[in-house]
């Protein structure tokens, strides 16, 4: 019994809509945005999705959804993070963020957690490339990067090599905690021929996926 998020969009009448696919026909979802006190330290405003059953029985078949709740956040935000509690309290819950692309001058080098590359694809519709992962931790959220340094391979098509960082100071839960990744790949400063080749990596995992984006 589960959401598959497929878009989240900010809407300009100030709206997070969230869409994709329910799992079965006996499921209804609800989206509601967390309230702060004061702005989130990093700067990703939160919202929980609810999958709520509606009868006992139903078939199990893709139901597409569409549900919206008020947008919190302002310009300066760096993204939206929307959480969704599983049935089984030993179960985590699952994670869906979407972020920007982070332009830099080097790469980073070290971080605290641990991530674990599960996939990526490039989802045309939506101009985002889609990252999903299992990291270390447990005690807080964490904020992760997509880094570029701007730079791209002399190849055909063009290849750019991309660093996933947890940016996250050290957490002491050890849970291995499921996340899905959204970023935006056509933000200003981040333009990228179209077609080419996105090599995805981490600080830490030595082999990179390769995504083929604009196909």
């Amino acid at each position: 019994m589960r959401a598959y998020i497929k878009q989240i969009d900010i809407t300009p009448d100030g709206k997070v809509v969230v869409s994709g696919h329910l799992s079965r026909t006996n499921l209804n979802v609800r989206l509601t945005e967390h309230l702060y006190v004061r702005e989130p330290d990093d700067g990703i405003w939160g919202y929980t999705l609810e999958v709520i059953p509606t009868s006992v029985f139903g078939a199990d078949m893709m139901v597409p959804f569409a549900v919206a709740a008020p947008w919190t956040g302002n310009q300066q935000s760096n993204g939206v993070r929307i959480s969704q509690p599983t049935i089984d309290p030993s179960e985590p819950d699952y994670e869906t963020v979407q972020l920007k692309v982070k332009k830099v001058s080097t790469y980073s080098t070290s971080q605290a957690n641990v991530i674990i590359l599960k996939g990526a694809s490039f989802d045309k519709s939506t101009g985002q490339l889609i990252i999903d992962i299992t990291y270390s931790g447990g005690c807080f959220p964490h904020l992760f990067s997509l880094e570029w340094d701007g730079s791209s391979l002399e190849s055909a098509p063009p290849q750019y090599n991309f660093t996933l960082v947890d940016i996250s100071e050290y957490d002491a839960c050890r849970a291995l905690l499921p996340a899905q990744l959204r970023f935006d790949i056509s933000t200003p400063g981040v333009q990228l021929d179209m077609p080419s080749v996105i090599n995805l990596g981490t600080i830490r995992q030595g082999n990179q996926i390769r995504v083929e984006i604009g196909v």
